[in-house]
């Protein structure tokens, strides 16, 4: 099983992203993957949890975090977190390079996916990589 972990403010761009895996070509990948959406709200997450807070507990329980907007605006923001904390075996993240397009184009969404699958396929390759764009 793989576990992304949906950034706060992300539920219904990763709503569309699940309904899209159920559906060919991509179900029987999703399916052979077993991915799994965990939300917030599900671990018991505040929505506006620091970015340092969301990543050490994404590496601590072996999720993969799906964002779109975690910066480098703050010493406690995602990017400085990685750069300070991450290590070869660190899990890497999912951001989405252009979030609202899921919503407006299906070809992008599409993109989004397959490059996600890809990943998801070689996940022992890319630990350490720190942050991984979609697509």
């Amino acid at each position: 099983m793989i576990a992304l972990l949906v950034d706060a403010n992300l539920d219904g761009h990763a709503g569309l992203i699940r309904a899209r895996l159920r559906i060919d070509p991509w179900r029987e990948f999703a399916d052979a993957l077993q991915i799994q959406f965990v939300y917030f709200k599900d671990i018991g997450l505040e929505r506006m949890s620091p970015d340092d807070a969301v990543w050490r507990l994404c590496q601590a329980r072996g999720y993969y975090l799906l964002t779109a907007n975690r910066n480098r605006e703050s010493p406690d923001s995602l990017e400085a977190t990685i750069r300070r904390e991450g290590t070869p075996d660190s899990l890497p993240v999912f951001t989405l390079a252009d979030a609202e397009r899921l919503y407006r184009n299906t070809a992008y969404l599409d993109k989004v996916i397959e490059k996600l699958l890809d990943y998801l396929l070689n996940l022992d390759n890319l630990r350490g990589t720190g942050r991984l764009y979609l697509p």
